[in-house]
């Protein structure tokens, strides 16, 4: 389709890859966590619920992006509520976070996808917040209603055509001054139940008109 000459299109639109998205002890594979892992850089496209980036580590030709927000979704929860789950849900609460955790949305205008994302980033784009343990019918809403929550910087950072994105993502041991240290990433993977952690970069992207 032949773009419009002169005229550009902007969009609030965030972009997303995902450091991890699983189930169960994880040993091998992509959804291993690690002590380092640089996310956008080796996104691939086609998958909504790991990323949106539509080229690996950069957008494509037509498009610049200011960011006004850089966001951290992370989420660690039950499946089944045990270790060696069957793969089904059995809770209330299970059903409300891995709904929420597991479904993405697209707006589209006309023939073009106007904004996209996991469902957690709408509206408050805390994930999932509420009360657990305390109730046997907890409540579970799609991110804190509070806006102070989340973090907006004073002044945007630029991207502009075939620049580099990449959110270098690490991960430390925690330190016990009365005995051993904690490996965090051994303790990620050997999790039992459900887990995510993605990163947003939230602003302003703009495009060519087709």
């Amino acid at each position: 389709m032949a773009k419009v000459l002169g005229l550009r299109e902007q969009r609030v639109q965030f972009f997303y890859d995902t450091d991890f998205r699983v189930t169960g002890v994880v040993t091998t594979g992509a959804m291993l966590a690690a002590a380092e892992k640089i996310l956008f850089a080796a996104a691939t496209p086609g998958d909504l619920s790991l990323t949106n980036l539509p080229a690996p580590g950069q957008l494509t030709s037509d498009q610049t992006f200011l960011t006004f927000a850089v966001r951290h979704e992370v989420n660690f929860y039950n499946v089944n509520a045990s270790a060696g789950s069957s793969g089904t849900l059995a809770t209330v609460a299970e059903h409300i976070i891995w709904t929420l955790q597991s479904s993405t949305f697209q707006f589209k205008v006309s023939e073009k996808i106007e904004f996209e994302g996991p469902l957690t980033m709408t509206p408050a784009g805390g994930g999932p917040w509420g009360f657990v343990s305390d109730s046997t019918a907890p409540l579970i809403v799609n991110g804190e209603p509070a806006s102070p929550s989340i973090y907006v910087m004073p002044l945007p950072v630029a991207i502009t055509k075939r620049q580099g994105i990449q959110m270098i993502e690490k991960k430390f041991n925690l330190q016990n001054p009365a005995g051993a240290a904690i490996n965090i990433i051994a303790a990620i993977n050997a999790f039992p139940g459900g887990r995510l952690l993605r990163a947003y970069i939230d602003g302003y992207n703009t495009r060519d008109v087709l």
